[in-house]
């Protein structure tokens, strides 16, 4: 398995910039969507299609969103989780973990080279390395976490985000 470095194209303090997904219902998404409605936690991740270790990471990730949705949403901050796998993929994967959040498709990688989300190679089999996003309700990114543990992690962001500007 191969990874591209860090090439980062945002940073903080920047915009978030323009890009749709689709979730795994077939809701469209921009990035932007909740500019002026709402803070945002956007997650790229290890989804579905991955084996192994790198599944075992992936996983884990997941379930420390599941756990911190309720309060993430309580502190009205959206939580936007994002692989390069299938819909088809994902919505099993959304249905074995039990997920109470959509999983957003970057299929075809737009999202991640917009905004140059580090992926992994296993064989022709590319995915987004673990990268967080917190973005402010002006849609500012306020904080980057890339290459993470989940411990921590959503705390980290939620306070990134309420933090006073």
């Amino acid at each position: 398995m191969s990874m591209t470095a860090s090439g980062l194209k945002v940073h903080e303090g920047e915009q978030m910039p323009s890009v749709g997904l689709r979730a795994t219902n077939g809701y469209l998404l921009n990035l932007r969507s909740f500019v002026g409605k709402q803070p945002a936690i956007l997650v790229f991740f290890e989804g579905p299609s991955v084996t192994d270790a790198a599944r075992e990471r992936g996983d884990a990730l997941v379930r420390a969103m599941k756990e911190a949705q309720p309060r993430l949403s309580d502190a009205g901050v959206a939580l936007v989780a994002i692989s390069t796998d299938s819909e088809k993929q994902q919505a099993a994967y959304l249905a074995e973990m039990e997920l109470p959040f959509l999983l957003f498709c970057d299929e075809r990688r737009s999202a991640v080279d917009l905004l140059g989300v580090a992926t992994t190679d296993d064989g022709g089999n590319i995915n987004a390395s673990p990268t967080a996003f917190a973005v402010a309700i002006d849609g500012t990114i306020v904080d980057i976490v890339e290459q993470f543990e989940p411990r921590g992690l959503f705390a980290r962001l939620l306070e990134s985000i309420q933090r006073p500007r």
